[in-house]
């Protein structure tokens, strides 16, 4: 899966609000920049950049370094965003949504529902019964929902997020067939550098030996 700034924004937005989202744009595709930098750029008082600094650190989205300025004495943070930390909570969050929308369509599919003409609420047979099928807000008669276009919306996303989730999951195989075709062939290189070594060494040796036996 390609990490799109778009993809990073849905999950900042979710995490820090809109007021995470400059501080994001101004973290990404950089490495260790000074929080003072950030404070100065976004225009904000440093202790507020250092909370949504913070908050990124709890959820393991940023790492720091830091540095001692040698003429204050004191101690700057210089950020990072993690890329694959990012990745990882991206598709955390889509599979919760994915078994939250799969729950909610299979309600859907389930239950029947009941709604007044006015849509004040929507409520499903047990609570339409409890309520004589008539609507707790208004005192309408309450009648069947149709709710043909919800299950088609539902079934449509919970579609697109099983492809996405397949696709991740067919792009991590590669990479991890990738990774470890890569470990076996530095195994390999360090194995044969070990041999010729040690042929060096026992060649070395035999030519002592006989020399000491001339």
């Amino acid at each position: 899966m390609r990490l799109t700034q778009k993809k990073v924004e849905e999950i900042m937005l979710s995490i820090l609000g809109e007021e995470g989202l400059p501080l994001v744009k101004e973290l990404s595709g950089k490495q260790h920049v000074s929080e003072f930098e950030l404070a100065d750029k976004l225009k904000k008082d440093i202790k507020v950049v250092r909370k949504l600094l913070y908050f990124l650190y709890n959820y393991n989205l940023v790492s720091f370094i830091r540095k001692k300025d040698k003429i204050k004495g004191w101690y700057i943070y210089y950020w990072t965003l993690l890329p694959e930390s990012i990745k990882f909570n991206y598709i955390k969050r889509k599979k919760e949504l994915l078994a939250k929308l799969q729950q909610r369509l299979e309600e859907e599919t389930r239950e029947l529902f009941f709604t007044c003409p006015t849509k004040c609420v929507r409520l499903n047979f047990d609570q339409a019964t409890d309520f004589e099928f008539h609507c707790p807000e208004c005192g309408e008669l309450a009648s069947q929902d149709n709710n043909t276009e919800r299950v088609e919306t539902l079934r449509k996303k919970v579609s697109e997020i099983e492809a996405e989730l397949k696709e991740v999951l067919e792009e991590r195989k590669v990479h991890r067939k990738i990774v470890k075709t890569r470990k076996k062939e530095v195994k390999a290189r360090k194995q044969e550098k070990l041999r010729v070594k040690t042929k060096v060494i026992k060649t070395k040796i035999v030519k002592k030996t006989v020399k000491k036996k001339k």
